[in-house]
């Protein structure tokens, strides 16, 4: 029996639908550069992340529309292939978005799992604030936002559709919450491993990192005695028993399957401190060189959580410290920050005498791979969780010796200024929109299905081919609806050494080198009879139909390298190319 929407409970609904319109429209706001022209332009910082991100969807639609494996395309690094489990191919948005890839294409799902993801994050958050710490709309709101527009949030939007589609973590949460509470281990730890599993497919390491604060939070709450292990275990179990039925074939296949590799190597990835404090770059009246001297580049600012932010926090706890939850959101927060300088503590890029959290952590399994600038991300929720708890208490402070309206007036005064004292908080973090630069068009050979012609069941080599800082066949191919793979490209794989490193992009082959050191250098090169019979055997392992050279900046000196190699090209619609079917016949 349905409840009846009373008029209360109908203010209710459209008090939060307007929290949830806002962050809807904060979403618009950071994205409004890619507003109508979804087809021309692309979020320049990201570098090539959102043409990588957009291919994992397309192939992953690709791979539902041809029933193929899932877990692995052969639509780029051909004929190789790219595991998919093994990058952060976001195949569990990828394989249900198939219906709007295939009718909109990919830039338009890339569009809408980002939009979607700031403002769902957010929300799925609010919720939690709401349901959970037992806070009024306003501050859960406020909370919300922040978990949803953290400078973290907004940088990985650049194309990093993994960290932007968090909107689960909060739910996982609350079902770990309900197994203490209900004490139903079978229904309660079905759904959190139905969902652990599916975060899993959409991105391992927030689920990661999620766990470990997570983790924290549970220590803390152990030792001041207000979680009893005994209700949590049975569920837990449960979950863990469902999660690893569910994903046990696709972690195989990412450390086992082909392409998979065991190691990936970073340079140091901490923190500074100043970017504990300082403003990120897409934030209103920052200094956008200066934050960037203080970060890797424009998509891992995962701190910049300002001054004001941080001593809101520190009076929420000082204030709260007798509460159990308060002090295990504080100790996270700090451990998070510590943990998130990397293996040098450096101070405006100066070493400080401050012992490293991260020398601890760098040899365990799994977490080696992980950035640690991105433990920041961790402190986020607890941040929000204490200007949540901190604004809503303001408005509950008993007030003794008055009557009890002048009580309430007063309370309600409080309330207010302390959300108010929120905001002023928060102003730091309110994003700009985020750069985007225009996309190398499309040619008419590929627009027009000319290629069909010139390619049967192998590659199109692109001149030159496809890395991290040119994806361009990446539209290519997705204005051909994957018809054809490419050589090399832009992922994830082994390094083919003996240690099972992986690297970015494909082991070079001879050919590409000289076709990247062209491009490079500017200069014509004439290749050699001993350096010509390198590259036709690198055509041959590639399985190469045909090479394609779109009108470019460079054009000129790529097409006298190449014609030194494969001599004069055909001219078809706008590209030059080169018919090289007939060499994998000999």
């Amino acid at each position: 029996m349905t409840r009846p929407v009373t008029r209360s409970r109908r203010a209710g609904l459209v008090a939060d639908g307007a929290v949830v319109t806002a962050y809807l429209l904060t979403s618009l706001w950071v994205l409004s550069g890619l507003v109508g022209h979804l087809g021309t332009r692309y979020l320049a910082h990201g570098v090539q992340d959102q043409q990588a991100f957009e291919w994992y969807l397309g192939a992953s639609a690709h791979n539902v529309l041809t029933t193929s494996n899932p877990l692995f395309s052969d639509r780029q690094n051909f004929p190789d292939g790219v595991n998919l489990m093994a990058n952060a191919a976001v195949i569990g948005l990828g394989i249900p978005l198939t219906p709007v890839t295939d009718l909109l294409g990919a830039q338009r799902s890339f569009f809408l799992v980002t939009w979607l993801g700031l403002a769902g994050t957010a929300a799925a958050w609010y919720w939690l604030f709401r349901r959970r710490l037992g806070v009024g709309r306003v501050p859960a709101a406020l909370g919300g936002w922040l978990t949803g527009f953290a400078p973290g949030m907004v940088a990985h939007a650049n194309g990093h559709l993994n960290f932007v589609a968090a909107a689960l973590v909060p739910l996982l949460v609350d079902r770990v919450v309900r197994l203490h509470e209900d004490g139903r281990p079978w229904r309660d730890g079905l759904v959190l491993g139905l969902l652990a599993a599916w975060q899993v497919l959409i991105g391992e390491e927030v689920l990661l990192l999620a766990a470990l604060g997570g983790g924290v939070v549970l220590l803390v709450l152990l030792a001041s005695g207000r979680v009893r292990l005994r209700a949590l275990l049975p569920g837990l179990a449960v979950g863990a028993g469902v999660s690893i039925a569910l994903v046990a074939v696709p972690l195989w296949w990412q450390f086992a399957g082909p392409q998979s590799y065991t190691s990936l190597w970073h340079p140091p990835g901490g923190n500074d401190l100043a970017a504990l404090w300082g403003r990120a770059t897409r934030t209103v009246g920052a200094d956008p060189w200066a934050s960037a001297a203080l970060s890797m580049n424009r998509t891992e600012e995962n701190a910049f959580f300002g001054v004001p932010l941080l001593v809101a926090a520190a009076l929420v706890v000082v204030a709260l410290w007798r509460r159990p939850l308060v002090r295990a959101l504080a100790v996270l927060v700090v451990l998070a920050c510590w943990a998130s300088l990397g293996e040098e503590v450096l101070l405006r890029g100066e070493k400080v005498p401050v012992p490293s959290l991260w020398a601890l952590l760098d040899g365990v399994p799994v977490l080696g791979n992980v950035l640690p600038t991105r433990f920041a991300l961790v402190a986020v929720p607890p941040l929000a969780a204490l200007l949540a708890l901190g604004v809503h208490a303001a408005g509950q402070v008993p007030l003794a010796r008055q009557g009890a309206l002048s009580r309430r007036w007063v309370q309600v005064a409080s309330g207010w200024a302390a959300a108010a004292a929120a905001v002023l908080a928060l102003l730091p973090l309110v994003p700009t929109p985020l750069v985007t630069a225009e996309r190398p068009l499309v040619p008419a050979f590929f627009a027009t299905g000319a290629w069909r012609g010139f390619v049967d069941d192998g590659s199109v080599l692109a001149v030159p081919p496809t890395d991290i800082v040119d994806a361009r066949a990446f539209d290519w191919q997705r204005v051909a609806r994957m018809g054809f793979p490419i050589v090399e490209g832009y992922f994830v794989g082994p390094t083919g050494q003996a240690d099972g490193g992986g690297r970015y992009g494909a082991p070079r082959r001879p050919f590409s080198l000289w076709l990247y050191a062209v491009a490079a250098e500017g200069t014509p090169r004439t290749a050699t009879a001993q350096e010509r019979a390198l590259f036709v055997a690198d055509l041959r392992a590639w399985r190469t139909d045909v090479l394609v050279l779109p009108r470019r900046p460079d054009a000129a000196v790529l097409l006298a390298s190449v014609r030194s190699v494969l001599g004069e090209p055909r001219v078809v619609e706008d590209v030059w190319l080169w018919d090289v079917r007939a060499l994998q016949r000999r």
